[in-house]
């Protein structure tokens, strides 16, 4: 016999009927689970001995569960296992609606509510597969860089499961929804766009000396920052270039300057992931392949250093450092800052068609006039 094909909405009913905004909400199973999964939290609420109580969580979704944990002497997470009526929230940020009147100021939202009754997860393998996948949704690749659970500390820890069977979403998008009679305002409206923000890895103070960031964590901030922002990009014919930090090979730029340039070689690969991080990174392709690169180091305001600017050799002679250095010069963020600096020894004629001066050494700076 075939297998019976799976339903693509939750059922409809009184609790999960959208009244307010009801164009906003949707039952789709498909985007009840996308919102589950993007959400890093969710709020778990349930009645603890008379009094209604909610609990910010961390979350994981398998299939059509979601599974939670905790310390097995948290209260709230014993009535969630217990099966005590429950609602579970997650909701994405995802722009600040600003409109002509206060009545109309709003947020764009992504949201999904679920309803059930949750139960407590005691069979190892289901236990065990539950926390594997809540920190790999931390950063994948990371529940085979650290250590399992000992049996003790399995002990003390209580996984939850709750079933993805009654719920729905509901998502705001688009611009303030003001009156026609308020269109010609002189007062401005529109989106601000919100994205989550991410910082280079800060250490913990009693880490071994000489232990870096793994791959896992590595590569889950490089792809955190590449969403949090929408690149700088300039096209020329099939060039490009781009601060898209989940575009750039860092490969190429740690071999070239680790190994081929004069100014930073030897340098480790953390310093390097740590100084991009802290930079304003611009790569140039050709295609998918990287050829060039250069950061940016500014205050925004008075001051910018330029700095590891290169071109692969093998397309080097092709006027490509140049139209690099006009990229950087133009980004937005330093465009109009009071001064520029950058330190070269074999360069000076191409900074010079850019009005930069030598003034010491091997430094040079470029004023705004």
């Amino acid at each position: 016999m075939a297998s019976p094909i799976p339903p693509l909405e939750l059922p409809v009913t009184p609790r999960t009927t959208v009244k307010r905004h009801p164009e906003r909400g949707t039952h789709s199973i498909a985007e009840v689970n996308a919102i589950l999964d993007e959400a890093m939290v969710c709020h778990a609420s349930v009645v603890v001995d008379g009094s209604p109580r909610v609990l910010p969580t961390a979350h994981v979704r398998i299939g059509g569960q979601v599974y939670v944990h905790g310390a097995r002497a948290n209260r709230l997470l014993g009535a969630l296992a217990s099966g005590e009526p429950a609602c579970l929230c997650a909701t994405l940020l995802d722009g600040l609606v600003f409109a002509r009147t206060w009545f109309h100021h709003s947020m764009n939202y992504r949201s999904a509510v679920l309803y059930g009754r949750g139960s407590e997860v005691t069979g190892e393998n289901e236990r065990m597969a539950a926390l594997a996948a809540l920190v790999e949704k931390m950063a994948p690749g990371r529940s085979r860089e650290a250590r399992p659970p000992t049996p003790a500390e399995l002990a003390r820890t209580l996984v939850v499961r709750f079933p993805v069977t009654e719920g729905s979403a509901k998502v705001r998008s688009g611009p303030p929804l003001d009156e026609a009679e308020l269109l010609g305002d002189d007062c401005w409206a529109g989106v601000l766009p919100v994205r989550s923000a991410v910082a280079p890895p800060v250490p913990d103070p009693q880490l071994r000396a000489g232990v870096t960031p793994s791959v896992a964590v590595s590569e889950r901030a490089r792809r955190l920052a590449s969403a949090a922002f929408t690149p700088y990009v300039r096209v020329r014919d099939d060039l490009v270039v781009s601060t898209d930090p989940g575009r750039i090979d860092f490969g190429v730029v740690h071999r070239f300057l680790a190994d081929e340039s004069y100014w930073a070689r030897g340098v480790e690969a953390w310093r390097l992931r740590l100084a991009m991080a802290h930079s304003i990174a611009f790569g140039m392709y050709r295609g998918t392949a990287q050829i060039g690169f250069a950061r940016v180091l500014t205050d925004h305001a008075r001051t910018a250093y330029v700095a590891d600017v290169f071109v692969v050799p093998e397309e080097r002679g092709k006027g490509l450092g140049k139209w690099l250095i006009e990229c950087v010069l133009d980004h937005p963020d330093a465009a109009g800052v009071d001064r520029w600096l950058l330190g070269t020894t074999d360069a000076h004629g191409l900074y010079e068609r850019f009005g930069f001066e030598r003034v010491e050494g091997r430094y040079m700076v470029r004023r705004r006039k």
